[in-house]
């Protein structure tokens, strides 16, 4: 059946799930860089490929052990097909549905490249995905709000992307803190600080924000310094890498700090700058300043050198 698959499909395939009811073989793969991964129905009867879809990309780490998608075949001229699909870190082993029907789901072995997937009946409820070790115990939980949803009508594919697991560079859900040192200890590391700072900003109490996505990975810090006429600059990082690469985009203009890929966004009024070290990612936020752009690559810039690239 795979040689069948990869035949029709032209590449190859880590895993093959068995014929549905109406005869359709699931098929899933990996490729790009950074990796998204591919699904696909194929007829082996008729020799025929149904629907291919792609999912978003991301990167499987030791503290977000697994990125997943629900995939669904839904059309009038269509099987119905529901598939979870997943990439695992080298440190998981299986992929293990939680469902509000049923929370003690079987698990489901990675294949090759760490590739995983499973059916889910039409009107199963997904409440998270397990990453497990070799020995069955949990290493990661992606939740609800960071699994993606892909659904081919026939026609076109559309869904919703839920959380991209990124870098953002302004505020989110967490806590202010009384300073770094006890958001040290929440965390779980300590904070990497520039060297400058825009003259007339004076530092504010940090903040702790758990990641939505994975509830045990360490939570991202914020660090404010602000003035009385509202400017303000926020530095935010979290232990890289991100499960969601920066997407780039039309909005986004490429830079570099210390010889790092990097994206600045915004205008006159506020500016972003989010880029990413082998250990930490970083996002810079500057709002009501005079030429926020270079206000924020001095920022960024004036962070030691290897205490972003080591």
């Amino acid at each position: 059946m795979r040689e069948l698959v990869e035949r029709l499909l032209g590449h190859p395939v880590a895993v093959v799930l068995d014929p549905s009811r109406d005869g359709l073989v699931v098929a899933v793969s990996r490729a790009g860089d950074p990796p998204r991964l591919r699904v696909a129905w194929v007829d082996a009867d008729r020799g025929a490929i149904v629907a291919r879809i792609a999912c978003p990309p991301g990167r499987p780490s030791r503290f977000r052990p697994l990125v997943a998608s629900v995939v669904e075949l839904d059309g009038s001229q269509l099987p119905a097909d529901r598939v979870v699909v997943a990439h695992l870190a080298p440190e998981a082993s299986a992929l293990r549905p939680v469902l509000m029907d049923d929370p003690r789901t079987g698990a489901v072995e990675a294949g090759p490249d760490g590739l995983a997937a499973v059916r889910l009946s039409p009107d199963a409820l997904l409440l998270a995905a397990d990453a497990l070790d070799a020995g069955g115990e949990p290493v990661g939980r992606l939740v609800r709000a960071g699994i993606s949803e892909m659904r081919f009508d026939g026609v076109s594919v559309g869904g919703h992307m839920r959380s991209t697991h990124g870098m953002a560079a302004g505020i989110g859900g967490g806590h202010w803190v009384s300073d770094h040192s006890e958001a040290a200890f929440e965390a779980g590391y300590t904070p990497v600080m520039p060297r400058w700072i825009p003259p007339g900003l004076a530092p504010g109490r940090p903040r702790v924000e758990p990641d939505i996505a994975y509830p045990a990975a360490p939570p991202a810090l914020i660090s404010r310094w602000e003035a009385a006429d509202g400017a303000r600059v926020l530095l935010r990082q979290a232990p890289a890498p991100l499960a969601s690469p920066d997407p780039g985009g039309a909005m986004a203009r490429p830079v570099e700090v210390h010889g790092l890929p990097a994206a600045l966004r915004g205008g006159r009024m506020l500016m972003t700058l989010v880029w990413e070290g082998p250990s930490r990612a970083f996002g810079v936020q500057v709002r009501g300043m005079v030429d926020p752009e270079a206000v924020a690559l001095r920022v960024a810039r004036s962070i030691a050198p290897e205490e972003i690239t080591t």
